[in-house]
């Protein structure tokens, strides 16, 4: 399973137009092997790199403190999905006329999210390694390679809709962390 999800990962990111092509023709109408293969073992990775993060860089380990991290990198990670995906669902429906469906905007805004997760995995093992969040920016790519393929979103819109979902998954996350450091400031 971690070599199938390594495998797609570094397909999204390597070469994201021929991952799309072979995702698009597998399309299916509920999202249970995408949760399974993918989405939950990437957040669980993020999790286990949280953790060994703290482990790691921390002077005298406590436990407290690293659960604390690997929460907050979950629940960022994982609302920012869901965050991210509704709201490509409803506005794309509005905006740019797309009639797919919720599941596939789940599947869309996941896989798209695979450089934040790739930038996730390495950069929570060390606070040195904060650099590597310009490859975030590398989302753009792979969203404007994938809406065309695996959406369809007609080219007149291609532009507008590559910024507009960009924006979205690159900065769900980042609200999110934001909000919860606000509501709670000891996380």
């Amino acid at each position: 399973m971690l070599k199938q999800l390594y495998l797609l990962l570094s397909g999204l990111i390597i070469a994201p137009e021929k991952t799309w092509r072979t995702m698009a023709g597998k399309q299916e109408s509920n999202n249970e092997d995408f949760y399974k293969s993918y989405l939950y073992p990437i957040i669980g990775l993020i999790a286990l790199m949280s953790f060994c993060g703290v482990w790691i860089g921390a002077k005298d380990f406590q436990l407290q403190i690293a659960l604390r991290v690997v929460i907050k990198e979950t629940i960022a990670y994982f609302v920012g999905f869901y965050l991210a995906a509704y709201g490509l669902f409803r506005l794309s429906e509005k905006y740019f006329g797309l009639n797919a469906d919720l599941h596939c905007f789940e599947r869309f805004a996941g896989y798209s999210s695979a450089a934040i997760y790739a930038v996730a995995c390495i950069s929570a093992l060390s606070q040195s390694l904060f650099f590597l969040q310009i490859f975030i920016l590398y989302t753009v790519y792979i969203v404007w390679t994938g809406s065309g393929i695996y959406i369809s979103v007609k080219e007149n819109y291609l532009t507008k809709f590559t910024i507009f979902a960009s924006a979205v998954i690159i900065l769900s996350p980042v609200v999110i962390r934001m909000i919860m450091t606000l509501i709670m400031p000891g996380l």
